[in-house]
């Protein structure tokens, strides 16, 4: 009955642009229905049109029994696999799955809150005295493999067990989730220790199939096609107090391109987005309404949405066109939330998948 007044290319179409909780119950409406929303080629197609839509915002508590994605118009509270609940401190997002992992980046899971599915994965090789240092979750398009690249160094205890000393060396371990096996990655020997100590806690975004760690002043992208590290690049205003220039943002993925948004900090403040070309320079795309008041901005969400961050009024969007900001729908304030990340709806699911209970 389903398909008699439209041709199966119609109703695969139509289906493409509803959200997945509507296709989870359209899965029962009859066996061609079924066929459509779980065939690769509709997964593909639905995550396409995802992409083209605003993205939402992922938010987890601080206490951790809390996941809600958020949109401009609605939020919408997530439960957690319950072997999670209590230890989550990293999260990224790539293509509607959402990478997880406890503080050391030792206990790792990878779930689609969407269709309620998860897979737990541990880190090689784990010692007490191997601290993460570094976690990123990215998507190869050439080789269709989900990647997890962690970064790990020996450090010095006491007999307490406290951290004393970091060590000399700095190793690289990468997650294929086609060959679901963990494999080491050669660091660049041009790549001084000083950076690795300096290291962010978490990569950047995967923007257009790189993962960009951050340290003091530089970028060092991590090519997940090829499984290589790159050229360090050296961030817009390294220096900000020369510079008079105050990084406001984290690594942005800006339309597809890295971009940070710095503030000056001269007597006419004025908060601009940066956006590295593809021949590796700096270029200043537009300024930012400084009476906003935002002291962070931390994600682009596309369809000219920024999320951001004031530390007495939590956070909120902003509409760079019109500018305009709104308050996240769910309260939101910074003592609340432990971590953001963009996210995009999508069916996509990974071989060892289990449902949640």
């Amino acid at each position: 009955m389903a398909t008699n007044y439209f041709s199966e290319e119609m109703v695969f179409l139509i289906l493409s642009h509803l959200p997945v909780i509507s296709l989870l119950r359209f899965k029962s409406v009859c066996k061609t229905w079924l066929s459509i929303i779980t065939s690769p080629q509709f997964v593909e197609a639905h995550l396409a049109n995802s992409r083209n839509k605003q993205a939402s915002v992922l938010k987890a508590s601080y206490y951790w029994r809390v996941f809600s994605m958020d949109t401009v118009e609605e939020s919408v509270e997530l439960k957690l696999p319950s072997r999670l609940e209590g230890m989550v401190y990293y999260m990224r997002s790539c293509n509607g799955l959402v990478c997880l992992s406890n503080e050391s980046s030792y206990d790792i899971c990878i779930w689609n809150p969407c269709t309620r599915q998860y897979k737990m994965l541990y880190a090689p090789n784990y010692e007490i005295n191997q601290v993460g240092v570094c976690l990123g979750f990215g998507f190869d398009s050439v080789g269709n493999d989900y990647k997890i690249l962690r970064i790990v160094t020996k450090v010095v205890r006491n007999t307490w067990g406290s951290i004393i000393n970091m060590g000399n060396f700095s190793e690289a371990q990468l997650y294929s989730a086609n060959a679901d096996t963990w494999k080491m990655i050669r660091t660049p020997d041009t790549i001084k220790m000083s950076f690795w100590h300096k290291l962010k806690r978490f990569c950047g975004p995967d923007i257009s199939g790189k993962l960009y760690m951050e340290g003091e002043g530089e970028l060092l992208p991590f090519d997940l096609r090829n499984d290589l590290f790159g050229e360090i690049v050296v961030l817009p205003f390294p220096d900000y107090v020369e510079q008079k220039r105050i990084k406001k943002s984290k690594i942005l993925d800006f339309e597809g391109s890295v971009a940070m948004v710095y503030e000056s900090a001269g007597d006419e403040s004025v908060m601009s987005l940066w956006m590295l070309d593809d021949d590796g320079l700096w270029i200043k795309k537009f300024n930012l309404e400084m009476d906003l008041e935002l002291d962070r901005t931390y994600l682009y969400l596309g369809a000219q949405h920024f999320l951001g961050l004031n530390f007495v009024f939590g956070y909120k969007f902003y509409n760079y066109t019109k500018k305009t900001t709104k308050k996240l729908p769910f309260p939101a304030h910074l003592t609340d939330v432990k971590s953001v990340a963009k996210f995009t709806q999508s069916l996509v699911s990974l071989e060892g998948f289990q449902s949640q209970e």
